[in-house]
């Protein structure tokens, strides 16, 4: 939605509230960057591409995780030190040229983490539950939670390098730093939220004037990526003015006439992907391919209530055989 600078506006995100705020972005945070404009002679511009259409091998990579039990480990001080048992799962959706849409390279991962560098082993549990022993040196509360993030972005991150290696056009859903061979490599970042302003001021307020289809100037990030907004749909008349767009990278090292010609493409055929309020949580900007491969990989999880029971069981089983030690 686009509306004159001068006419105040309440928005709704389009998010539902379970998944966060989409934009979060405050023009005074402290944590901003005002990023360098690398096209049309250091002008802020709004582009609308010609059309193209899908690259003939075209492939989406994203990932879930969740926290199935929270957990805390006792030492013999009395100590108490706290962890997780969590799992996380990545895979594509590939589309070319011979046949329909297909998940592809799915995989999931379990792991106990506790912080403080303490590691617990769980025995593997009836039914096919086993965790991975892990620790993080951190004592931070946040920190297990944020290595099985890390956890799920390398896995990610290896499905994303692998297509990449077999000549696929990857479109992964996330920010291209946990890309390994992102410099030279056929992959455009899809980022859903805004957290920061990346932008002077002058040029952050252009970017909600996008329609659908069209694109800003390149921007360059600090790590050697190229950046533009673009809009992927129309969050209904109800939505505020950031709703619908995203961010787009590429590896700065493809060069500015590269980054061009992927952007322009992106921006046209990435709105034909975009996902319907009605059947989606963050429609439009959660890509329908995305979502299909998220839900995929959630019932490849199994039930939570399932994986809880399990880690409680596999709990009373490790401290029996602490107790009989």
């Amino acid at each position: 939605m686009n509306l004159p600078a001068s006419r105040p506006f309440i928005g709704v995100e389009p998010f539902d509230v379970s998944h966060g705020a989409g934009f979060r972005a405050d023009e005074e945070d402290e944590h901003t960057v005002e990023c360098r404009v690398v096209e049309d002679g250091g002008h802020f511009r709004i582009h609308r591409p010609t059309n193209a259409g899908p690259p003939v091998h075209l492939g989406f990579v994203d990932g879930v995780r969740r926290t199935e039990a929270h957990l805390t480990h006792t030492g013999a001080d009395g100590e108490t030190i706290t962890g997780l048992a969590g799992a996380w799962g990545a895979g594509a959706v590939l589309i070319g040229p011979d046949g329909p849409a297909a998940i592809r390279h799915a995989e999931i991962g379990r792991a106990v983490i506790f912080s403080g560098g303490q590691q617990v082993r769980l025995r593997p549990h009836p039914g096919g539950w086993r965790w991975l022993s892990l620790s993080v040196d951190s004592e931070e509360s946040h920190a297990a939670s944020q290595h099985l993030q890390r956890l799920m972005r390398d896995t990610e991150a290896d499905i994303a390098d692998r297509l990449v290696a077999e000549g696929w056009l990857v479109v992964f859903d996330g920010p291209l730093h946990g890309i390994r061979h992102s410099r030279t490599a056929p992959v455009v970042g899809y980022v859903k939220t805004h957290h920061r302003r990346t932008l002077a001021v002058e040029h952050w307020q252009i970017v909600p004037r996008l329609a659908v289809g069209e694109r800003t100037s390149l921007f360059v990030m600090m790590d050697e990526r190229y950046a533009c907004y673009i809009r992927v749909g129309d969050a209904g008349p109800w939505a505020g003015p950031w709703a619908g767009i995203v961010r787009l990278e590429v590896p700065a090292s493809s060069g500015n006439d590269q980054a061009v010609a992927t952007v322009d493409r992106a921006a046209r055929w990435l709105p034909a992907f975009a996902s319907a309020p009605h059947r989606n949580a963050r429609a439009p900007v959660n890509l329908t391919p995305v979502a299909a491969l998220e839900e995929h990989l959630h019932h490849m999880l199994g039930d939570s209530r399932l994986a809880l029971r399990a880690v409680r069981e596999a709990v009373m089983q490790h401290n029996r055989d602490e107790e009989a030690a």
